[in-house]
């Protein structure tokens, strides 16, 4: 089988990056334009449906990422030619539903691996990171749906706002958020409470068992 065959490959060699180069790229192209953050959308969704492929190859969330992503780029492009919160809002709920197949696909995948590698280990970091990112888009979304429900996210147009906003999601779910930006609304609040349990129970839980089980596995062979 292929170099593509092999799903920690494709999040080790191709997600891992992608989600990497968009954390970094996303706040400086949205520190140049109001608006031109919106084209790495098309990238990710690329990235996320490539995930999603290689996990579930043939089963129905591949061919539900393939409607989602292809909705992604009708809203997104749709908003970008004629602005509607209509079309936002739907491109960011695809958006989001792409994030968290491609994370729950991820997390069943390495509890299912029958052993730990390097590349394995980098796809639970991709799939840490996505987690974040994921529940930034939702945190896009509420914003884009009604400001009032976080205090500090500075107005300045769609690409800073999303790019204030998934910094406080990696704030949130690494607890490690400054207070600038803060949920002023019981659904925010509940989102980012939900946000912060489930990083600290990835951490604690799926990374400290993969560490673990790439330790033994290195250890054995010197056992023996």
């Amino acid at each position: 089988m292929g170099k593509l065959g092999r799903p920690e490959k494709v999040h080790s060699t191709y997600l891992f990056p992608a989600i990497v180069l968009l954390l970094v790229a996303q706040p400086i192209v949205a520190s140049l334009s109001a608006t031109g953050s919106e084209l790495l959308v098309f990238p990710f969704a690329v990235a996320l449906v490539a995930g999603i492929w290689s996990l579930d190859r043939r089963g129905i969330w591949f061919r539900v990422s393939l409607a989602l992503g292809l909705a992604t780029f009708v809203m997104t492009g749709a908003g970008a030619l004629i602005p509607h919160r209509a079309s936002l809002l739907s491109g960011i709920a695809c958006l989001a539903a792409l994030g968290a197949i491609c994370v729950v696909l991820g997390i069943r995948w390495l509890f299912a691996s029958p052993r730990v590698t390097v590349e394995s280990l980098l796809a639970a970091l991709s799939v840490y990171l996505l987690i974040g990112i994921t529940f930034g888009i939702v945190h896009v979304g509420l914003y884009a749906r009604e400001p009032a429900w976080y205090h500090g996210v500075s107005p300045t147009g769609n690409s800073a706002e999303a790019a204030e906003l998934i910094y406080f999601s990696i704030g949130t779910l690494t607890t490690s958020a400054y207070g600038d930006i803060l949920p002023a609304h019981p659904l925010s609040r509940l989102l980012c409470n939900v946000e912060a349990v489930v990083g600290q129970m990835y951490m604690a839980v799926l990374v400290a068992t993969l560490v673990g089980g790439y330790a033994a596995d290195r250890a054995g062979p010197r056992a023996r």
